[in-house]
């Protein structure tokens, strides 16, 4: 089974349904409509959490949770 290591997010809203998407299915998504994806952070760094503040690094959010950002099909459209 593959991995699903991708977790795309719209730089316009808020949509989660592309979260733990695979390789494949991110290129379908491309194909699909999604328009400027590109390569944000690793899958690991998106899940990674800090128990203290004064231990993220620089610029850290957790709510940076996508691998991937681009324009989904809705928004591109708008």
């Amino acid at each position: 089974m593959p991995r699903r290591t991708i977790r795309l997010a719209c730089q316009v809203c808020d949509r989660q349904d592309y979260d733990g998407i695979t390789a494949a299915e991110l290129k379908k998504a491309i194909k699909d409509g999604w328009k400027e994806v590109e390569r944000f952070q690793t899958y690991r760094q998106s899940c990674k959490t800090y128990e203290n503040r004064e231990d993220e690094p620089p610029g850290f959010s957790a709510l940076e949770w996508w691998t991937h950002l681009g324009y989904c099909p809705d928004c591109d459209a708008e």
